[in-house]
């Protein structure tokens, strides 16, 4: 889905969407894979090839769509992997690109967002479960235990998909304690819930339950989701 953020004066756009895996068909998807792309495919064992490609193919149909390009266009753009094993957009001299993306999956849902690198975004998917992950409770700060402790709506999961959500954009991944990126506060209203983090104030986060999922989008805090 397309959407359109307003941050000071300028309108960004981004394409968000997340994608039931189970449901992937990936006969006849290789015609939208680069050459580098696909030799990484190849490269892999059946079970992880089959896995890679239902993300990759996710992440390049959503750049499709968010660039507004067609097959020919997108085989010359590549989805490779960072020193850091963070996904980066690249083109070539001909069709240049200014375009990052964050890529998050569980087993049964791909979530993707693709944004103009002047406005950074992040997203992550997490499968709620019912004893709400207790191994996280360690690394909770003493102030996040509390507003879990007052709050009908937060948990535990809620508040480690939106650090996995930072961390996304800061392109750290969580290698760095969880208790950095600890949230502040936090606000509910009738899409989800809104998410304000300690010691990175520049980003908030947006989570959304569906079913049995946590689905969270972090972005500038400044930005304002308008409609297209």
């Amino acid at each position: 889905m397309i959407e359109y953020f307003m941050n000071k004066c300028n309108t960004y756009k981004a394409f968000t969407m997340f994608y039931e895996a189970d449901l992937l068909n990936l006969n006849d998807v290789d015609g939208i894979f680069s050459e580098e792309e696909r030799s990484y495919l190849d490269s892999l064992t059946v079970k992880k090839n089959s896995e890679a490609k239902k993300s990759l193919y996710c992440a390049k149909f959503s750049i499709m769509k968010f660039l507004d390009i067609g097959l020919n266009e997108i085989k010359q753009i590549s989805l490779l992997k960072g020193v850091f094993g963070q996904p980066v957009v690249i083109g070539n001299r001909f069709l240049p690109v200014n375009v990052g993306i964050s890529i998050s999956h569980t087993s049964k849902t791909i979530g993707i967002v693709v944004f103009d690198q002047l406005h950074p975004m992040g997203i992550d998917v997490e499968q709620r479960t019912k004893e709400d992950s207790p191994f996280l409770e360690e690394y909770l700060t003493e102030h996040e235990r509390e507003m879990i402790q007052g709050s009908s709506f937060l948990s535990k999961e809620i508040l480690f998909s939106a650090k996995e959500s930072l961390s996304k954009i800061l392109k750290t991944g969580l290698t760095t304690p969880l208790q950095i990126f600890e949230i502040s506060r936090f606000e509910v209203d009738h899409e989800g819930i809104l998410l304000f983090f300690s010691h990175f104030t520049q980003y908030q986060c947006k989570v959304v339950l569906r079913e049995d999922q946590i689905r969270s989008v972090t972005f500038p805090i400044n930005s304002t989701k308008v409609n297209g």
